[in-house]
């Protein structure tokens, strides 16, 4: 059996660790963005679906009415259509336990614009329509602003 030994060569790792340091710092310097701490991290998702009684999907999950991209702006979903008296929150996928944009506190009014994103779907929060608040809307979710914008026709 022939053996082959390989000869170590600090000078040749030190110069091969050195461009690779280089080559990092250049790549590293090329960001545009410095993020801090404090900076929120914009959760960016591909779909998001209307369920509720207050919906024509009542709470059938299988059912949720999926809303339109805007094609200007990725992080902006709508869908115009009847809104009945009940509660209502928006899925980002057709699961119970996905994220969820729901109202910032119980039974908000469609008045009230503020959400949160239910990681898991917790907490699980909805907005609350009144029989004379039902009628057709146009419902605007902005992930970025995260709101939830409820535009009566």
């Amino acid at each position: 059996m022939k053996t082959t030994s390989i000869k170590y060569n600090p000078s040749k790792l030190y110069v091969m660790y050195s461009l690779l340091l280089i080559g990092a710092s250049i790549l590293l310097s090329s960001c545009k963005k410095e993020l801090k701490a404090s900076d929120p991290l914009p959760l960016i998702y591909s779909n998001v679906y209307i369920i509720g009684d207050a919906s024509p999907a009542l709470w059938n999950i299988d059912a949720a009415i999926k809303m339109t991209v805007n094609p200007a702006n990725k992080t902006q979903f709508t869908w115009t259509g009847p809104l009945t008296a009940g509660e209502i929150k928006f899925a980002t996928q057709k699961s119970f336990s996905s994220d969820f944009f729901v109202a910032a506190t119980a039974s908000q009014s469609v008045s009230n614009n503020k959400a949160q994103i239910a990681l898991s779907g917790n907490p699980d929060i909805k907005w609350k329509l009144s029989a004379a608040e039902a009628g057709t809307y146009q419902i605007t979710v902005d992930m970025n602003a995260v709101t939830v914008t409820f535009k009566k026709q």
